[in-house]
């Protein structure tokens, strides 16, 4: 009996750990490739786990996507809470808060393109996928506009109440606009004009242009 009560938490966190090897194992690889490309066979391979240990701890692959959504967005809603914090720019103009701001959503969708991608697509298919995206996304608008609100506070109540309208279209257009830019930006021509396909510094400063218009309620400039 002092055996089996010594031994069952360390295979526990021994299954942890392949659980976690496993998601990371699956994030990584749809950086490269889709979530319909992956293969369990390459999972194991990239986590250092045999078949049968994946079966045992995930129990499918698209239980796997299950996990990897909601270490994703955990994570998200860690990140959107340190960045979106209205204290965070206490002393800082709209302007810079709003610079700040496309900067790191762009280099986040960079950097996450491939679960972004993943749990998106998902989120069409599958009705439960699409609630947890549904509240995720409920928060993000709350926090991310409640931000950009904190620089408009000292508006009338009439204006504040159309501010609080034109933030969250500004955050449907930061969404829209970043998934096609970022996410599925190679299913576009390599840019808007005949120059050059536009980098990520670029396409930080359109988005900060985009906002600010927005939620100033100025008109958008011609194309």
């Amino acid at each position: 009996m002092t055996t089996a009560r010594t031994l069952r938490p360390t295979r526990q966190r021994r299954s942890q750990r392949s659980l976690e090897r496993i998601v990371a194992a699956l994030e990584a690889l749809i950086e490269e490739k889709t979530f319909e490309e992956v293969t369990v066979s390459e999972v194991c391979t990239r986590a250092g786990v045999s078949v049968g240990t994946f079966y045992e701890r995930v129990g499918s692959k698209d239980a796997l996507l299950e996990h990897l959504r909601r270490r994703f967005y955990a994570d998200i809603l860690e990140r959107i809470a340190a960045a979106f914090d209205p204290a965070r720019f206490s002393g800082d103009s709209l302007e810079t808060m709003i610079a700040v701001h496309a900067r790191e959503m762009v280099a986040l969708h960079r950097a996450r393109r491939g679960a972004i991608r993943a749990t998106i697509v998902e989120a069409r298919r599958s009705t439960a996928f699409a609630e947890h995206a549904r509240e995720l996304n409920r928060e993000l608008m709350t926090r991310v506009t409640s931000a950009w609100l904190s620089k408009l506070s000292n508006q009338s109540a009439g204006e504040f109440a159309a501010a609080q309208v034109r933030a969250r279209h500004a955050f449907l257009l930061a969404a829209g606009y970043l998934r096609e830019a970022v996410v599925w930006g190679e299913l576009w021509p390599v840019s808007l004009g005949e120059g050059p396909a536009l980098d990520d510094e670029a396409i930080a400063s359109a988005l900060a242009s985009m906002l600010l218009g927005c939620l100033r309620g100025a008109a958008p400039p011609p194309i």
